[in-house]
């Protein structure tokens, strides 16, 4: 049995896929690569047949009207490793990730989250809204390279409170990672890891309940790429949102009975609450500290395009917990949101002050260029990772 599987579902996208998978396989000889595959053409397998590294990798091929949900638990299925890292199909790892995964077994780590100090950007990466990289680029900013135990309970309560935000501080299977021991209890006690619309957000719910011991670690160690295909790409053109039931990346589950208390279009604040709501429903004691106002305030701030689904969602809201309450919940969430923006630009002032530390690595075309770039900066110039007991 490997000590890590680095899991990489994936869906008509091999010009990403093959490169990624090739660093992946070069960071170390330790790691088992799983690839699951929903493309309508199998690119991939091919390209690795006479491989020599091809005993390590794990090849499923799905159907192609599978949702990414169904991919992700179908990929779950065949692997082996101790450690699972789930990864998008543009994103890389630094070799030290197996260094991580034999510090969790010894210290019983079940969780791990990452922080994201390097960021890749791909080729065809291109922004027009708040992003500042430009493509074929690697960005490195300042880390501690240390590990910290926390409390994921905090984090999940934070998120529902924050209700339309995402992820936030919740430890990940997605860009982060578990044991196979802990996605063993949450699949014997909750049916599948992933589920919802996002399989990130769902996942990171579950694991943060049933986690017994968390790390948060701070060091390059899952290096999240943006390509111009990606959910990060797409956001950054302003086009990550559209109408729900003709979305493609929608349109793969079938049956999906939407929850009247979201707005019933496309956008990231809708799949991330979607997707944390339908976690949340499975651990009934939870369920009331989702904060429906946030993300409402949310929609009609940032999304005034379809300001009609959220006064619909808004409306029904307001008539099961009452006038009063609804108010009240409101007007705090908008002076939440108030700070939090106030906050946010007060961060990217003073990240904007700080860009001269930010190390910028260029002409770097894909995922396997970039990790080896990523491999001799940390070799020659970084901080040193200490993974001390915790």
């Amino acid at each position: 049995m490997p000590i890590l599987s680095v899991i990489i579902p994936t869906h008509n996208r091999a010009r990403y896929a093959i490169p990624s998978i090739k660093s992946i396989l070069e960071a170390s000889a330790e790691i088992e690569v799983v690839v699951c595959d929903s493309s309508e053409i199998d690119l991939i397998s091919p390209e690795f047949e006479s491989s020599s590294e091809r005993n390590r990798i794990r090849f499923v091929k799905t159907n192609s009207s599978f949702s990414v949900v169904d991919n992700f638990n179908a990929a779950l299925e065949i692997a082996t490793g101790e450690y699972f890292v789930f990864l998008g199909d543009d994103d890389f790892v630094s070799s030290k990730i197996v260094d991580v995964a034999l510090w969790a077994k010894s210290n019983c780590i079940d969780a791990v989250k990452f922080t994201f100090p390097a960021l890749y950007y791909w080729n065809d990466f291109s922004s027009n809204t708040r992003w500042r990289a430009e493509g074929s680029t690697l960005s490195i900013s300042n880390y501690a390279g240390v590990a910290n135990k926390y409390n994921p309970i905090d984090a999940l309560e934070n998120a529902m409170e924050n209700f339309g935000s995402g992820v936030l501080d919740m430890p990940r299977a997605y860009a982060g990672m578990i044991s196979r021991s802990l996605s063993d209890s949450i699949r014997k006690k909750y049916g599948n890891l992933f589920g919802g619309v996002s399989p990130d957000i769902y996942s990171a719910a579950l694991i943060s309940v049933e986690a017994k011991k968390c790390a948060r670690l701070d060091y390059p160690i899952v290096i999240p790429g943006a390509s111009g295909a990606s959910t990060s790409g797409l956001s950054a053109k302003g086009k990550h949102v559209g109408g729900l039931r003709d979305n493609p990346h929608i349109g793969a589950f079938k049956n999906l009975i939407w929850d009247l208390r979201i707005p019933e279009f496309y956008s990231v604040y809708t799949v991330w609450s979607y997707s944390l709501l339908k976690a949340v429903e499975l651990m009934p004691s939870y369920s009331e500290k989702l904060n429906f106002s946030r993300l409402y305030i949310k929609c009609f701030l940032y999304e005034r395009s379809y300001t009609k689904f959220t006064l619909q969602s808004f409306s029904t809201y307001r008539k099961r917990i009452g006038l009063w309450s609804f108010s009240n919940r409101m007007l705090g969430a908008l002076a939440s949101e108030v700070k939090a923006v106030f906050f946010k630009l007060l961060s990217r002032s003073k990240f904007i002050r700080n860009e001269e530390s930010t190390i910028v690595i260029c002409d770097l075309p894909n995922a396997f260029i970039a990790h080896q770039a990523l491999e001799k900066y940390l070799r020659s110039e970084a901080k040193s990772l200490k993974l001390d007991p915790i």
